[in-house]
């Protein structure tokens, strides 16, 4: 009988080779550069944000963190790019409450949130509402009052943005009626307000500090809607300490497409709340006029999910929802 001659078998380095080769591409994340597309343009609060971030994670990180404005659609076309691209934690994105949360239920988008995979929450900043300093309108009392009879303009950074639907939420929750004049931007409705074409103006809280400088104090912030005063207005009552239980905040997020793996997220995720919990972050906060605002992946899904809900009806009733 021939016998077979058998040579000794590396279990070792076969097992090695073996897990080499089924180890994941992410392994080693990130080992080149990372896109950060911020869908609108360069300027904005959303650009803002987003390269304030970018720096202090490209040092974290190791690896440059290209910023790519992608503008057009109320935010939806660089969105609809971002979930396009492959799923390898290499292409993120930078969104706000109106762009990942409402945007999807407004239009053909080209996303929806089971496309994305949110990272984190950064900032936030409280909706407010802002008179001209001589307005009749003294308080929010007196201006919800002047509400109730439908004849006042009001204006907003623009349709679909976050402070207009903070607004329209505000006036269904009320049970008041006002006309929206739509403007461009923050600027732009600060100037429909002082030339006294609308009666008053909701913007994101970011934007009333550079509004008040512009304006060399004539205008008035009524109130903020959070749940406490804002650190950087606290001589400006809540909503809610005037007899408005009202709380809408401003916020952005970065996320991801669908399907980028786990660990990825978890190691993003990780590196941008220990950049703002970093003391030194708190002087870029300051200087863009935000407040920083930490959610995990998860608790940032939740916090998409819950704003979807609240907004489809009030979108639903000002004929702004997708059939």
């Amino acid at each position: 009988m021939t016998r077979l001659s058998l040579k000794p078998f590396r279990l070792p380095a076969f097992a090695a080779l073996v897990f080499a080769l089924a180890a994941p591409a992410w392994a080693d994340y990130p080992e080149k550069p990372i896109r950060l597309i911020i869908p609108f343009a360069q300027g904005g609060a959303t650009d803002a944000v987003g390269r304030m971030i970018a720096a202090p994670l490209e040092e974290a990180l190791g690896q440059a963190v290209v910023i790519v404005n992608q503008p057009g659609a109320g935010g939806a076309v660089g969105l609809a790019n971002t979930v396009q691209a492959r799923p390898d934690g290499y292409t993120l994105a930078i969104g706000s409450d109106s762009s990942l949360a409402a945007r999807p239920l407004m239009t053909e988008s080209g996303y929806t949130l089971e496309d994305l995979a949110p990272i984190a929450r950064l900032v936030e900043a409280p909706t407010g509402f802002a008179v001209r300093s001589d307005s009749p309108y003294q308080d929010l009392a007196s201006l919800v009052e002047a509400m109730k009879g439908g004849q006042l303009k009001w204006s907003s950074p623009g349709v679909g943005a976050g402070p207009h639907l903070a607004a329209e939420i505000f006036l269904d929750q009320f049970g008041l009626s006002a006309t929206h004049i739509s403007s461009a931007s923050g600027k732009d409705a600060l100037v429909k307000l002082l030339s006294g074409e609308v009666d008053f103006v909701s913007a994101a809280g970011s934007n009333f500090p550079s509004m008040l400088d512009e304006a060399a104090g004539a205008i008035r912030v009524l109130g903020l809607a959070g749940t406490e005063r804002w650190v950087r207005m606290p001589e400006v009552p809540t909503f809610q300490e005037l007899g408005f239980d009202f709380v809408r905040t401003q916020w952005f997020g970065v996320v991801a497409p669908a399907g980028t793996p786990e660990d990825v997220l978890a190691t993003l995720s990780a590196e941008i709340e220990r950049i703002l919990n970093d003391s030194s972050s708190d002087e870029l906060l300051k200087r863009f006029h935000f407040s920083s605002a930490y959610q995990s992946p998860d608790e940032f899904r939740a916090q998409l999910e819950r704003e979807s809900t609240e907004l489809l009806p009030v979108l639903t009733k000002i004929g702004m929802a997708k059939k």
